[in-house]
């Protein structure tokens, strides 16, 4: 029986993007907010935010580090994992990351650099492109070796 583990967010970064090498490729980690609107059992709104670790390798990466920004909006599909780690007081704590597979920039142009689609070179259909005005981004199967981006 095949098992799948994929999730969808729609949220804001809460952070620029941190990018650095590791092993001669590029990974953007960065923080991704999301927020629920609710009324709670008396009737009063509630708003509950939760917070995404989320990290996108090789092209992908790139295109994080250089259009994206503190409370950029971003639509992203990728793998969902769990990892365990000690506060500095000792405490065990735990936080969700996302391994981005696709990304797709949301909002106008000035808040993202949204409103081109970018597929990078190689790939085949990635991303999605059917939100509103959008960049379609996502990591192509195998490294394509053209770092030049079309935009």
């Amino acid at each position: 029986m095949a098992s799948l583990n994929k999730v969808i967010l729609i949220g804001n970064l809460g952070n620029d993007p941190e990018v650095r090498e590791y092993n001669g490729r590029k990974v953007a980690n960065f923080s991704l907010a999301t927020n629920e609107v609710y009324n709670d059992s008396n009737g009063q709104r509630q708003e509950r935010t939760e917070w995404f670790r989320v990290s996108f390798w090789g092209n992908t990466a790139e295109v994080v580090e250089r259009y994206l920004k503190k409370g950029s909006q971003v639509y992203v599909e990728g793998r969902l994992s769990t990892r365990e780690y000690q506060t500095q007081d000792g405490k065990t704590r735990f936080s969700l990351e996302v391994s981005g597979q696709s990304m797709t920039m949301l909002g106008s142009r000035s808040d993202s650099g949204g409103g081109n689609n970018y597929t990078p070179p190689n790939s085949g259909n990635y991303g999605n492109s059917n939100i509103g005005s959008t960049q379609a981004v996502s990591e192509p199967s195998a490294p394509s070796g053209d770092d030049d981006l079309p935009f």
